[in-house]
């Protein structure tokens, strides 16, 4: 018996009844059957004519039609036409078909196990590569913070020194460098003059008395002036810019101010804790 299982098609309908019905004009009738769904629907037979009967029995949910063409040395080729995509079960896979079949759906799920396996391990180390730069952030803003707190306090202190010192040995240079004295305060109290009376030659005679908001060449000089002793050359010119930031954004002198009293703060209990250990 040969055997035709394929999709169904109008072409191959088509063609299975023009052999019939060229072979019936020919003196040489063919028997043929029809089964729906292995229901027989048209009895064996050999006119044509009866041929497209089956199309009566077809259902929307018919699965498959089957011809049977036979010979007359017994022979019957049969053509399965599958209206549907079916699942071959175990019954009707055997030998080689069964083996086949077997083995590819054996590969498929190996596929898809290795597939899903590479998958997680791409989104294990997605979540590892994440955990870590979140850490990095972490290890980051904390880094910054302290930083930000000892450099605060450094600063303020190297400023609130550097002005303290100057001026216990100016006690006139307050209002020569307006800068620090928005810093430090106003209204300190001059000193007697001598009876030599202030130096003309001096930068700091012409200095403003008051606070005036204004920067002019000579406060500029005075305060480079100033920092000479306490700076060196490269460190000079970064200061210098500090101070004026103090000047132009003011709200700099209450945070430098804060940094420091809580830095020295901090400096004190630790003192205080090593002494009471």
């Amino acid at each position: 018996m040969a055997f035709i299982k394929e999709a169904y098609s109008e072409t191959r309908v088509d063609m299975i009844y023009e052999l019939l019905k060229k072979e019936a004009e020919h003196n040489n009738p063919k028997d043929y059957d029809i089964s729906v769904d292995g229901l027989k629907v048209v009895s064996r037979n050999n006119d044509p004519e009866r041929f497209f009967e089956f199309e009566e029995f077809v259902l929307p949910e018919s699965n498959n039609i089957t011809i049977n063409v036979h010979e007359r040395s017994h022979r019957c080729t049969r053509y399965i036409l599958l209206l549907k995509e079916e699942e071959p079960s175990n019954d009707e896979l055997s030998g080689i078909e069964g083996t086949i079949t077997a083995r590819m759906k054996q590969e498929k799920a190996k596929w898809d196990y290795k597939k899903l396996e590479e998958d997680y391990n791409d989104c294990m180390q997605k979540l590892k590569e994440c955990e870590e730069y979140a850490q990095g952030l972490q290890d980051k803003i904390y880094e910054l913070e302290t930083e930000k707190s000892k450099t605060s306090g450094q600063l303020t202190s190297a400023i609130v020194g550097l002005a303290g010192t100057y001026l216990s040995n100016n006690p006139n240079a307050l209002s020569g460098i307006p800068i620090i004295g928005s810093l430090l305060g106003k209204g300190r109290q001059e000193p007697p003059q001598t009876l030599a009376g202030p130096k003309k030659d001096c930068l700091c005679s012409d200095a403003p008395q008051t606070y005036t908001g204004e920067i002019t060449a000579g406060d500029d000089m005075r305060m480079k002036m100033a920092l000479i002793p306490y700076f060196k050359e490269e460190y000079r010119e970064k200061v210098k810019k500090i101070l004026v930031q103090f000047h132009v954004n003011n709200f700099f002198v209450d945070q430098a101010y804060n940094g420091l009293e809580a830095y020295l703060n901090k400096q004190s209990k630790h003192e205080s804790d090593k002494k009471a250990a």
